[in-house]
């Protein structure tokens, strides 16, 4: 008995494996079929959206789950004539870049820059003196100031994750940080400093709803129109 329960689990795991691999092989072909454009570190703006796909291994499962690879959002702002990168991260369990952090874009780029990148490029109407920009930049920062303090890594895969697939109705700020991943995090910033519309709740959105901001429904005088697999010139 045991050993018909063995086979049959063998077989069952190997046609999820087969399963989840062809899927992920479509999910890369989807991907590339994207345009691919050259930016310098001053084509980027504040409140600017990345995507990572950091391609390895461990990717494969969740990108099948998703039906995307993309899996990790960032935001940029510029502060004092520097540009840096917002996220919920852990790099190396270093307690510097560990959490809620503004890491400097070039350290970003220097740790992520074997994976892809894509770029969500914010356009703000009617901004010719930029100070609509300066002033998302305050809102931003100000985001990061508050919350900084208050979350620890981002959460890893486990049951819980089945909120995604069940979303709460309503938005509501998330209130308990001890259990959150770094799309929900993105998803609150860019409704709580006026970016989107709060007319979802948070675990509405999955890292696929990053592509293109496609989910989102922006505010006056907000739009992302304009996205593309960045090939990032680090200078």
């Amino acid at each position: 008995m045991y050993y018909k329960i063995a086979i049959y689990l063998y077989f069952f795991t190997m046609l999820l494996s087969l399963f989840l691999f062809f899927r992920y092989i479509n999910v890369k072909k989807n991907q590339l079929d994207l345009k691919t454009k050259s930016i310098f570190r001053d084509d980027i703006k504040t409140g600017d959206v990345f995507l990572i796909d950091w391609q390895r291994a461990n990717n494969i499962f969740l990108a099948s789950l998703f039906g995307n690879s993309f899996m990790h959002p960032s935001i940029a702002v510029w502060d004092n004539g520097d540009l840096f990168m917002i996220e919920l991260i852990n790099y190396f369990n270093d307690e510097k870049y560990k959490g809620f952090i503004k890491i400097p874009f070039n350290k970003w780029y220097r740790i992520n820059k074997k994976g892809l990148f894509l770029h969500n490029v914010l356009n703000i109407k009617d901004d010719e003196d930029g100070e609509k920009r300066k002033g998302l930049g305050k809102k931003i920062l100000n985001f990061y100031i508050e919350y900084k303090g208050k979350m620890g890594e981002p959460s890893g895969f486990g049951r819980d994750w089945i909120r995604f697939w069940y979303p709460s109705e309503g938005y509501k700020p998330i209130e308990k940080f001890d259990n959150i991943i770094c799309t929900e995090v993105m998803t609150m910033l860019l409704k709580e400093t006026g970016i989107v519309k709060k007319n979802k709740s948070i675990e509405s959105y999955v890292p696929d709803s990053f592509i293109g901001m496609r989910d989102f429904e922006c505010l006056e005088p907000y739009d992302y129109k304009e996205h593309y697999l960045a090939d990032i010139n680090e200078l």
